[in-house]
């Protein structure tokens, strides 16, 4: 589950699940995303949710994994998993506007 989000935290491999979405099909830009939706637990946010945080939101307070986001929410074809994303996403905006990579994705 933490493996989308240990690439996306790293400036070269970031670049690589940016190209990934960009340029896979829309199978695997769903995947992706699916797995952005995926929960940890994380210590050093508020649970979002009982169950954990989802690796989203993680992402988004992330000088580099903000801009795999950013990609994700513009390429991904209309799906589940793509409202889910921007549901998750909407439900945190007030926390996510205290982060500064966070506000980019705020603002879309």
């Amino acid at each position: 589950a933490g493996g989308i989000l240990t690439l996306s935290r790293q400036k070269f491999a970031s670049n690589v699940v940016e190209k990934l979405l960009k340029y896979g099909n829309a199978e695997q830009r769903i995947g992706v995303v699916a797995a952005m939706l995926q929960t940890v637990h994380d210590d050093s946010v508020p649970s979002v949710s009982p169950g954990g945080t989802p690796i989203v939101i993680l992402m988004v307070r992330d000088a580099y994994a903000n801009y795999v986001v950013q990609t994700g929410l513009d390429v991904c074809p209309p799906s589940p998993e793509r409202d889910e994303l921007l549901r998750v996403l909407n439900e945190n905006v007030m926390m996510l506007r205290q982060y500064t990579f966070a506000k980019h994705i705020v603002a879309k």
